[in-house]
């Protein structure tokens, strides 16, 4: 398996060179140099041959002209704050002409980091269903290990044709890229490319230009739901909910009682009063929900897990949460519990943690429960986007019902049944995210 890996990416790598070395044109020209090289090897009794010195003779002198562009140049890339997944988006590229030439008939083109699939992922991934691919290509699994590789890469970046840049000047030119996965795009380098006065080889400057862009999942409209539960009591106020401590609602100043902390005490009125002075607080009651993201899932269910980030990503841009808090959670390498809502965070910042989610192997479904159930008395109502609906899953929802805790549970699952025990239970098409989220009731 790894000798197949290695020869693709030989083959790989061979092909992007020259179909960035070569145009159109001398590619068709490569081509027939080679059938000119089958058919000549009897010069008695073809003429192929001529063909072949033809051919190479344009190949050398278009060879030679390219070796004219040595263009200097500065680029400067200017991308968004962040995209999202399957939205095509653009972004400027300025070129400033450093050299005493002009710079004329150049294409640019933005290169994104390559990232070539190991062994167990390549076994794993289902191949192409792709009619067009032959059973040879399906048995060898090269058109799979493309799509690997494209995956990898995570955009499609388009060329984009360069204006004439004057010596000392600068332009500025667009470029569209359609992102393919969520998670971070990685710019490696940017090329500019001519072609010689033949139009048959391409000159080629490379650029050394890294940046990183955020590309967040998909998020699919949802119904105005009204969000129920009572007011809850947060054991240290809303700064508890942000930071980790004893801090709560400051009431009234009053005198000191006897086991009343000492970093309480308001020393200014002390000093004044000539007796100890207290400040009193007060615990803090607000509602608050709990989007929880089910991470456990196998490779093989890999499409479903996507889908289930995207139906978290939904709920976190589309969920309007006034007054209220919304926490995350999902478990990875560790249990993790972020918040918005009451100038706790941004919207944003939930949904690049979900642009970088990949399911948990280390831990069992257990770890996501406990983290959920250690904070199930201060919730007002639950979302769950469950991966499957089995018994470990169900004891958890059990659990949340016997807390009181209202519960919305979506199960990435088509045919999963129904809720029972006035639990609602929803089932989410993977392959038709939109279409189930626009059937949820708007009262859970």
């Amino acid at each position: 398996m790894s000798g197949l890996l290695r020869a693709f990416v030989r083959v790989y790598r061979f092909s992007q060179w020259t179909r960035r070395r070569f145009t159109p044109a001398g590619l068709a020209l490569v081509y027939m140099m080679m059938a000119a090289t089958v058919f000549g090897v009897d010069t008695r009794r073809t003429v192929a041959y001529q063909l072949f010195s033809v051919a190479v003779a344009l190949l050398a002198i278009a060879s030679l002209g390219s070796l004219r562009f040595r263009p200097r140049v500065q680029l400067e890339r200017k991308l968004p704050e962040h995209a999202t997944v399957g939205e095509r988006f653009s972004y400027r590229q300025v070129v400033h002409n450093l050299g005493p030439r002009r710079i004329a008939n150049v294409r640019l083109r933005d290169e994104l980091a390559e990232r070539f699939p190991d062994a167990d992922t390549f076994r794993r991934t289902r191949g192409t269903g792709d009619p067009r691919v032959n059973w040879v290509d399906r048995r060898i699994g090269f058109p799979r290990w493309m799509e690997l590789v494209r995956r990898g890469r995570g955009g499609d970046v388009d060329e984009a044709a360069l204006a004439d840049v004057p010596p000392g000047r600068s332009t500025e030119v667009t470029v569209s890229v359609t992102p393919l996965r969520r998670g971070v795009l990685r710019f490696e380098r940017c090329r500019l490319l001519r072609s010689d006065a033949l139009g048959l080889i391409n000159a080629s400057v490379n650029v050394d230009l890294p940046a990183e862009l955020v590309v967040l999942p998909r998020c699919h409209p949802i119904p105005p739901l009204r969000l129920p539960g009572a007011r809850r009591l947060q054991r240290g106020g809303v700064a508890f909910s942000h930071n980790v401590g004893d801090s709560e609602e400051f009431i009234q100043l009053r005198d000191y009682r006897p086991g009343d902390p000492l970093r309480h005490i308001h020393w200014p009125s002390f000093a004044k009063a000539g007796r100890p002075v207290v400040k009193e607080y007060q615990d803090e009651y607000f509602t608050r929900y709990a989007l929880v993201l089910d991470t456990f899932g196998g490779a093989a269910e890999n499409h479903v897990f996507e889908a289930a980030v995207s139906v978290a990503a939904s709920f976190v841009g589309g969920l309007e949460m006034r007054d209220a808090l919304l926490d995350l959670v999902f478990v990875e390498d560790r249990a993790y519990r972020l918040t918005v809502g009451r100038g706790l965070g941004r919207t944003t910042d939930l949904l690049r943690e979900l642009a970088a989610a990949t399911p948990c192997r280390d831990h069992g479904f257990e770890r996501l429960a406990a983290e959920v159930m250690e904070h199930a008395a201060s919730l007002s109502g639950c979302i769950l986007v469950l991966l499957r609906l089995d018994q470990d899953r169900q004891r958890l929802i059990r659990s949340l019902r016997a807390q009181g805790v209202h519960q919305l549970v979506l199960v990435m699952d088509a045919a999963v049944p129904e809720g029972e025990d006035g639990i609602a239970i929803h089932a989410v098409d993977p392959r038709d995210v939109g279409a189930s989220l626009r059937a949820l009731p708007e009262a859970w």
